[in-house]
């Protein structure tokens, strides 16, 4: 069973109220003129009042709650899933969009509530970030894979061995699923944390569409799991953490590249030394 919570609030803090309700556990929302919805489980109604009430303090808005009947909540949120266009090289759709046969590459994917907050803009600049790779027989991981769809592009783009990772059950599900429907095999799909992943040579490209605290937390792991020379692709960046976050990942040892700026996300180019 789900719980509506129903904010009132400028649409203008839609994104980074969502943002930061994206990593209090809540799995789904609907943007609307007058603030927005958001979905979370009944059973952690507590973790989720109590994560709301931290956000009034840093935000204005008020909130209603109140609980929803039983029904397919996955169909409901694919119904609000939109598609992707990134110029004429990529289209990003679900099944019941109409494919485009003008872009260069397709792909189909099933959301089942997968799809990261701010999936538009962050995704969007991850997939520029991509198709800008020499991605020939080099080694991927997808970190924090959620649909797949960066694993997916890459391996699509020629990369070698490709591997996917979410600690998320139902997004390493979708990332399998979604690949296996694209024609696209990637070498594991693991359910778990980075230390999950089977150890092996290090890699030539990390795709990390994520969220602060989680490549905060994780910023040195990741420097070990990539090679000399190699590089580092970050998103999932609210634009007011730009620098907490340059200035953290160069104190690791990473070398920043450049910096994409999509509405109010932010995309970096790392290398390791």
């Amino acid at each position: 069973m789900y719980h509506q919570y129903s904010l009132l609030n400028d649409p203008g803090l839609n994104e980074m109220l969502i943002a930061f309700l994206g990593e209090a556990d809540f799995d789904s929302f609907q943007e609307l003129d007058s603030g927005l919805h958001a979905f979370a489980l009944a059973e952690q109604h507590e973790q989720s009042v109590a994560a709301l009430e931290d956000l009034r303090e840093r935000f204005p808005f008020t909130y209603t709650w109140e609980v929803l009947e039983n029904k397919n909540w996955n169909e409901e949120w694919e119904r609000q899933f939109q598609p992707i266009r990134v110029g004429e090289r990529l289209l990003i759709r679900a099944d019941f969009h109409p494919a485009d046969p003008a872009v260069e590459h397709e792909l189909v994917i099933t959301p089942k509530m997968a799809f990261g907050t701010g999936h538009h803009a962050t995704t969007y600049m991850m997939c520029e970030l991509i198709f800008e790779e020499d991605l020939a027989g080099k080694s991927v991981l997808d970190y924090g894979s959620g649909t797949g769809v960066l694993a997916i592009l890459a391996k699509r783009l020629g990369a070698g061995p490709v591997d996917a990772v979410d600690i998320e059950g139902p997004a390493a599900e979708n990332t399998a699923e979604n690949a296996q429907a694209n024609g696209t095999e990637l070498r594991h799909v693991v359910l778990g944390e980075l230390h999950d992943v089977p150890p092996g040579p290090p890699y030539d490209l990390i795709l990390a569409n994520i969220n602060r605290n989680v490549i905060l937390a994780t910023g040195e792991a990741l420097y070990e799991r990539l090679r000399p020379g190699g590089r580092v692709l970050f998103s999932g960046i609210l634009a007011q953490d730009e620098e907490l976050l340059l200035s953290r990942l160069a104190a690791i040892g990473f070398h920043h590249h450049s910096t994409r700026r999509r509405e109010d996300w932010r995309a970096f180019v790392f290398s390791r030394s």
